[in-house]
């Protein structure tokens, strides 16, 4: 079986708290005794290498950027332990003087001395522990995984950065080149590669970062580039007092604006396949009002929580590609999905998919009267027509799809009861639900692990399956069954039109900062054009 690898690249500081919660779900449901059955190819996303001293490592094979200050605890070098040097010529040894190390916090200290085992059954208080994404990482990386950004240093609000152009312009400098030479090494190593899977940051400067490297991927190699640009679900300055405060919130809003515009038009031009992300319904300007999952209950305002929820979407959507039994790969998702020049899709999720822990699946479907997926691409409201879409359900056990015959009773007069599988019985549900659409759908049997440091957001009502309890006995949620899916269809010509109207009505003259950075006004001007073209693309009805 070939390994069909894939390179993953996070630019930003978002977009890195997502990543340490996608990595963490990963490693986190790694199987060391080789008795437990594995349905995914670790391979794909991971790499075995050695460091200098000889030990043996599986890291990610992950390139990630963030700004100066923001690491605290992870070193540089990944965290692997490194080799002592030995210095040569003792007599012209330098004596280096360094900051004391940020202390801790007692889940990095148990990982450190305890281990696993010891982690899982304590107690952290993780919301008020967690100023950074490298509070609750719980992977190692390689040596060559962290990439700071030196020029802007995290928090520092007087030379923040905030701009597109600028990180466009970083990227055309030293950070690009030894950015590209790290890309380098990782496809070398590669024996069959996929693809690229990017996300990024798109309302600051790691939008412009991360679309230089997408531009520079698109002409070095001949790879698929899946990509999702992130909003964050909260800006510290969304909840303003004073008339000053509001003015300057307008013009932080305004920038965020028009980094995301400019970064989707040019995903139009450089991705294979693009998909927004973000837990707040609007996302232009300001996130908005925070999604709606049954049974969870998430502070938006901690990137801590509203990141899981993303990492655990991507986790699922990736189970796909990563399947041993599905060979399904990046080109076969991105040629599914971008027909018409429509490179950008939408992304749902339900977490957990909460039937009650005595109910079957046929009468759940065939009770809802509501989707059993939440959107969660910015400023969209997936259709339910004329669509297509890729669905992974994972963690339904095959016991809750039917009653036996004996028992089944009314069930019987249902056409679902003739599905004899969980996949069949999905199929019928969208054929059912989903007029003149192509569904393509993917079952997992393992759930999503949410061990510890996977925030406790989950409602008191489900059992540790994750099912809704019958029993009045609280229980710790350790997994639970999930369905995630990408979507596309004339339904996102309304998305792209809400944000080509909103850039449009900032004027050029008052973005002060792109000008000083070197945006030229027929440049701002030919990328809205070029925006409002790419939505044409969704304009037509089309045939299945």
């Amino acid at each position: 079986m070939s390994t069909r690898e894939i390179l993953t690249l996070q630019f930003g500081h978002y977009a890195n708290y997502i990543g340490a919660h996608f990595w963490n779900l990963q490693e986190l449901s790694f199987d060391y005794t080789g008795t437990v059955k594995t349905e995914v190819n670790h391979d794909i996303l991971y790499r075995e290498g050695k460091t200098a001293t000889g030990e043996v490592t599986y890291t990610p094979r992950l390139l990630l950027a963030d700004l100066k200050g923001s690491l605290k605890t992870l070193p540089e070098s990944g965290g692997l332990p490194e080799e002592p040097q030995e210095n040569e010529f003792q007599w012209n040894a330098v004596e280096k003087i360094e900051d004391p190390a940020p202390a801790k916090n007692e889940y990095l200290a148990d990982i450190d001395g305890e281990g696993p085992s010891t982690v899982e059954t304590k107690q952290y208080n993780l919301e008020n522990d967690v100023n950074t994404w490298t509070d609750y990482l719980y992977p190692r990386l390689h040596a060559r995984s962290v990439n700071i950004v030196r020029e802007y240093v995290h928090g520092n609000e007087s030379e923040s950065f905030d701009i597109n152009v600028s990180g466009k312009g970083l990227w055309k400098g030293d950070f690009g080149d030894a950015f590209s030479d790290n890309i380098r090494k990782y496809v070398e190593e590669c024996d069959s590669m996929q693809g690229f899977q990017v996300n990024f940051d798109c309302t600051n400067g790691f939008s412009g970062l991360a679309v230089g490297c997408l531009e520079y991927l698109a002409d070095e190699y001949t790879k698929p580039i899946l990509a999702h640009p992130i909003i964050p679900s909260y800006f510290p300055d969304n909840n303003t007092t004073t008339q000053e405060d509001r003015d300057k919130a307008n013009i932080k809003d305004s920038t965020r604006l028009v980094n995301t515009a400019l970064a989707i038009q040019e995903l139009s031009e450089h991705a294979t396949l693009f998909v927004p992300l973000c837990t707040g319904d609007k996302g232009w300007r300001k996130p908005g009002t925070p999604r709606k999952f049954d049974y969870l209950e998430y502070n938006p305002e901690l990137y801590y929580h509203s990141s899981a929820i993303l990492a655990s979407a991507m986790d699922t959507l990736s189970q796909k590609y990563r399947n041993k039994s599905n060979i399904y790969t990046l080109s076969d998702i991105c040629a599914d999905l971008t027909g018409y020049g429509r490179k950008m899709a939408a992304a749902s999720l339900g977490i957990p998919l909460a039937l009650n822990e005595s109910q079957y699946l046929i009468d759940y479907l065939n009770n809802m009267t509501k989707p059993i997926y939440t959107c969660i691409t910015p400023s969209c409201k997936i259709a339910t027509d004329k669509i297509f879409q890729l669905i992974t359900v994972r963690g339904m056990p095959e016991s809750y799809l039917k009653a036996p015959m004996k028992e089944a009773k009314e069930q019987m007069n249902l056409p679902a009861y003739r599905c004899s599988n969980v996949k069949e019985m999905f199929e019928l549900y969208f054929q059912a639900n989903n007029f003149l659409s192509a569904t393509n759908v993917t079952i997992c049997e393992k759930p999503l692990e949410v061990k510890t440091p996977y925030p406790r957001i989950f409602s008191n009502e489900l059992n540790k399956y994750g099912f809704v309890r019958n029993e009045d006995v609280q229980q710790k949620v350790e997994n639970c069954a999930v369905i995630a899916g990408y979507h596309n269809g004339n339904f996102l010509s309304d998305m792209i039109e809400k944000l080509h109207r909103e850039v449009s009505r900032i004027k050029f003259a008052k973005l002060h900062k792109f000008k000083e950075e070197g945006l030229e006004a027929s440049e701002y001007s030919e990328s809205l054009d070029r925006l409002a073209e790419f939505k044409d693309n969704y304009e037509d009805d089309f045939e299945l």
